[in-house]
């Protein structure tokens, strides 16, 4: 229990709420003010200066890292993580993993499915544009990315991306039959799934390239001109607890999550009672708060559905994050009952196949757990010996921290998580409720079990099994969330927008944290959408573009598929692109085999690694006869423009 007891301390300390913050403006800096008449970043004193700044070391955070030291191998790229080390990761570490990937040549229906998940609450016809056309063009980038650190992106059954292999959560939409897939990514020997294998992929990227993560340093408050309104860095407390100032040149990027472990928050803008999150407990809205401050337009705060949904979760007192209740409970003999102790909906149904969405008054709305509660799983010892009731493949608790839970469930009930009893009566005594009403409400769902038809929720047969072999137990249910939405607006930039939709200078924001997703969620939108903006952010700072840097990507088996020995004796030349301009190789074949590769004069001012790099990078390819070959420390884009232009050569 003591890493358990340190983790929720430190979460106390660190959460934030719009009460408890000073304001750190021109008129609010105190000793930080330095000489009078100074202007800009100068008015302020730094303990530190670097070019971009990260706060939150999730999986749009970590890309944005990482494509801006592609970008600029020498840029000071600093990540601020609030969690300690082994706990960062954000949702992304805890979730199903799935990028969704449309087929580029569908792009048009994509996108109609997805302004009818959006409804009512469309975003701007040209970020919908920009979100369909960034998912349906990343796919090289990341496979790209992740085979440099040995992750491969292939379906989650194994092997290669393939048309058709998702789930579409809203089938009755129009644009529902799209042409898409489900992606996901795992280190090449770990089978078809990887726990947080898309966070893995590109954390084991940051350490490659050496980019600085201060873990234990949450940030306090945005250091804001209070006359421009721009956005020059941040005030920190270090692991030590010291309060650190600072400087982010290009600007500071916001990659923090949202606020699904605020109860504050959550009664203020989704007016709940008690819910609890099955992703990271360090999703308190701290970005929620600094944005509101910077004077940012907000968005998506209250969507009419919690998008992400409200899962079944259950909350244990070893752990701040929920476990997830089994989705499909195969052995039948189960309820669930709510506040009234009547069961309250057709509780077998798959509602994880729409993000815990059911139909209500003709439309998709939450569960109604958050409304029901207290709510309670009544099962007897049929169920109980038939597998785990918790999920063993997702939640914090299980994808992050190492938990498990038994598949008898008989270590839970040792641990006080279950509840058991001898009789339904006792167990309703034993958790708080009127033991004839609970009898009255087992005995009809059994008589309706023993029919096989519910009269009452329309569950199926199948599904259906008399409660009546004790000894009995019973175990709460909680609405847990997995992800809010809210944050400031953003354009397809990744500047955070002011109430005018003009961006407050130095200011960024990726990820779940101010999200395009404004009411439904598809599956495998969040992550792919972590990717999109994280890199667009990122590009931005660095003064150029997505869509240059991926017309420098070289599918990484493209050069290893030439033949060489086949290719006559001769010098050639091919060109290929890098985000400085043309690179031209010269190509010396002889019997058979690369004998010499040079940059051209005219082009070595667009490389960025140093010339020795650039000389052991193409030896290694005349060595290996093969432009498969180790990248350059890095310097991937560089690396792969370089391939290209070899490529390029060779095919003449």
């Amino acid at each position: 229990m003591g890493k358990n007891l340190s983790r929720r301390d430190f979460l106390k300390g660190a959460a934030l709420s719009a009460a408890g913050i000073g304001v750190l403006g021109a008129a609010g800096m105190g000793n930080a003010a330095v000489a009078e008449g100074a202007t800009g970043a100068d008015k302020y004193t730094w303990d530190r200066e670097v070019d971009m700044l990260v706060v939150g070391y999730g999986l749009a955070g970590a890309v944005a890292c990482v494509q801006a030291h592609d970008i600029d191998p020498n840029a000071r790229i600093l990540m601020l993580e609030k969690m300690p080390d082994g706990l960062a990761g954000g949702n992304s570490r805890a979730s199903g993993q799935t990028i969704v990937v449309p087929q580029y040549e569908d792009r048009a229906t994509f996108k109609e499915y997805l302004k009818a998940c959006n409804e009512p609450n469309p975003i701007p016809e040209e970020y919908m544009d920009w979100w369909v056309d960034r998912f349906a063009t990343q796919t090289d980038w990341i496979k790209q990315e992740a085979a440099e650190v040995g992750y491969e992106y292939g379906y989650v059954g194994g092997g290669e991306l393939k048309w058709g292999s998702l789930v579409t959560e809203f089938a009755g939409f129009p644009g529902s039959n799209f042409v898409g897939c489900s992606g996901h990514l795992r280190s090449k020997d770990a089978g078809a799934f990887e726990y947080g294998g898309c966070w893995n992929a590109f954390a084991k990227l940051v350490e490659k390239r050496g980019i600085e993560v201060l873990y234990g340093t949450p940030v306090t408050d945005l250091v804001q001109d209070g006359e421009t309104g721009e956005v020059y860095g941040v005030v920190a407390k270090d692991a030590s607890g010291k309060e650190i100032r600072i400087r982010a040149v290009k600007g500071v990027l916001l990659a923090c999550g949202g606020f699904e472990n605020n109860m504050e928050m959550q009664r203020n803008y989704h007016g709940e009672d008690t819910v609890y999150t099955g992703g990271t407990p360090g999703n308190t809205g701290d970005g929620i708060v600094w944005l509101m401050k910077a004077g940012a337009q907000m968005w998506h705060m209250r969507n009419q559905t919690q998008s992400g949904g409200f899962w079944l979760g259950i909350k244990t007192p070893d752990y701040d994050s929920t476990f997830f209740r089994t989705f499909t409970l195969k052995a039948g003999s189960w309820i669930e009952v709510d506040s009234d102790n009547n069961r309250f909906y057709n509780e077998s149904y798959g509602y994880h196949r729409q993000h815990m969405k059911y139909i209500e008054y003709g439309r998709y709305a939450d569960l109604p757990h958050h409304r029901a509660s207290p709510v309670h799983l009544i099962f007897d010892d049929n169920t109980r010996a038939a597998q785990a009731i918790a999920s063993q493949w997702l939640s914090w608790p299980i994808t992050s921290e190492g938990a498990s839970w038994s598949s008898d469930n008989l270590a839970e009930i040792e641990k006080g998580y279950i509840i058991k009893a001898d009789t339904i009566e006792e167990l309703a005594e034993k958790i708080g409720r009127d033991p004839a009403q609970l009898k009255a409400t087992v005995d009809r769902y059994n008589a309706f079990a023993e029919a096989g038809v519910d009269e009452d929720f329309n569950r199926t047969p199948e599904t259906m099994a008399p409660i009546n072999t004790p000894p009995y137990y019973a175990v709460q249910l909680t609405a847990s969330l997995v992800a809010t939405t809210g944050g400031a607006k953003r354009n397809t930039k990744g500047e955070v927008l002011d109430w005018n939709d003009q961006p407050i200078k130095g200011l960024y924001e990726a990820g779940e944290l101010g999200s395009y997703v404004s009411n439904l969620y598809q599956n495998g939108v969040f992550l792919a959408e972590c990717v999109a903006s994280g890199r667009s952010a990122a590009c931005t700072m660095f003064g150029t573009t997505v869509e240059a840097i991926d017309a420098t990507v070289v599918v990484a088996d493209e050069g290893a598929a030439l033949d060489i020995a086949s290719i006559p004796d001769g010098e050639y030349a091919g060109a290929g692109t890098n985000l400085h301009g043309e690179v031209v190789v010269n190509v010396t074949v002889k019997d058979g085999r690369i004998t010499a590769l040079s940059v051209s004069d005219d082009t070595k001012q667009n490389l960025f690694s140093a010339q020795e790099d650039v000389d052991a990078f193409l030896q290694s390819i005349i060595d290996n006869q093969s432009l498969d070959v180790d990248v350059i420390s890095g310097a991937t884009t560089e690396s792969q423009a370089l391939v290209g232009a070899i490529t390029n050569a060779l095919k003449q």
